[in-house]
């Protein structure tokens, strides 16, 4: 009989740990496994994604209506609000929601954990996913999170340096934990980056300057501000260049606000949120990725594997994926820092083509091949 594994998310928005778990359930076992999807809210850009032999659960619709009035919209987010709560105040009622008894739940981020803890399944093995770095949150709350993950059977840090720092910054010892990476569908990353986008995005492309090209949510975890402070002196400084950032996020205002204020809309560019980025990841020069903190940054992994040179902050579990100076090249989060990483991109070229030589020798396979040997381990 097949073991039926719950993930826990709260929606499949554009995001490091939705991804992450996409690769989990791709490479599980349909012989073995089957995969089951919880969503808090049903809304998101990967819902599209979701392998089609999973069962897939949801609390509340997420996607409002078009033509919704602002009322409306009120209205609607009250009756979510109220729904979520009665589901975290009588955990029981999921039993009836889902008519199934889970062998495995995973919490994918640390926002679920609490749910996981709570579960009426009480004879699941419970695993929580840990992707954030909690030095940018409070002792207080680092310190609960400690206390529900002891009471899972395992806790799963995506990188080393994030167990690491989690483990000083709390002065605890997560004792029920381990460090697996994250696994890449590889041939889907480099079949989707041939894929064909919009004819005026493509003329970006064929500028005469050197174009970087950064994916991720814009939030201030990612640092595009201080990107933005270095592209523009490196702008005035007659390094002529172009940065190119797809996503979106509650920064997007003031990002674009801070982009005019430094005069420079021609070149640094926000062109949203894409469901397949690769293409734009293929066509760059450069990938730059200026994170003030990460976990295990999928989007520097997937650059790599499509043989884009990059720079990268070098946090979290960067410099697990990285061999600074060979695959790729790793700077302090500053701005004169990432300034002068772009400078060497764009005057040493020899430099940057041995970077490109070196990204094709490694081999992503055994990469993948050993994380599929640790989740049979842990999901046993």
């Amino acid at each position: 009989m097949k073991k039926k594994v719950l993930f826990r998310i709260p929606s499949m928005e554009m995001g490091g740990a939705q991804k992450a778990m996409l690769n989990i359930i791709n490479f599980l076992d349909s012989s073995k496994y089957e995969p089951i999807l919880l969503l808090n809210s049903f809304k998101g850009e990967l819902l599209l994604e979701i392998p089609r032999n999973t069962k897939i659960f949801f609390l509340v619709e997420g996607i409002e209506k078009p033509n919704c009035n602002g009322i409306q919209r009120l209205l609607h987010r009250t009756k979510n609000y109220i729904i979520l709560g009665k589901y975290c105040l009588f955990p029981t009622l999921l039993k009836k929601k889902l008519n199934i008894v889970p062998d495995i739940e995973i919490a994918m981020v640390d926002s679920s954990l609490k749910d996981l803890v709570n579960s009426p399944f009480k004879h699941s093995r419970k695993l929580n996913w840990f992707h954030a770095d909690l030095h940018f949150y409070s002792q207080v709350y680092g310190k609960e999170i400690v206390s529900m993950m002891h009471k899972c059977h395992l806790t799963v840090f995506v990188s080393h340096k994030t167990k690491g720092d989690f483990e000083t910054y709390l002065k605890q010892y997560v004792y029920n934990s381990l460090c697996i990476y994250n696994a890449f569908n590889i041939e889907d990353i480099r079949s989707k980056s041939l894929e064909s986008f919009d004819l005026k995005e493509w003329m970006l492309f064929k500028r005469p300057v050197k174009t970087f090209v950064s994916v991720g949510r814009l939030v201030d975890q990612k640092g595009y501000d201080i990107l933005i402070e270095a592209h523009s002196e490196l702008i005035k400084e007659g390094f002529n260049h172009q940065i190119i950032v797809i996503g979106d996020g509650p920064e997007y205002r003031s990002l674009k606000k801070e982009i005019i204020l430094q005069n420079v809309e021609n070149s640094f560019l926000l062109l949203g949120l894409k469901e397949n980025p690769y293409p734009y990841i293929a066509k760059a020069d450069y990938y730059i990725q200026p994170s003030r903190y990460e976990g295990y940054p999928l989007a520097v992994a997937e650059a790599l594997i499509l043989h884009i040179p990059l720079i990268s902050t070098c946090v979290g579990g960067v410099m697990e994926i990285i061999d600074h100076n060979k695959t790729g090249y790793l700077t302090g989060f500053s701005k004169y820092e990432l300034k002068n990483a772009m400078m060497k991109f764009l005057l040493e070229p020899d430099f940057v083509m041995e970077i490109v030589r070196n990204q094709k020798r490694k081999d992503f396979t055994l990469h993948n091949e050993y994380i599929h040997e640790q989740l049979e381990y842990i999901f046993k």
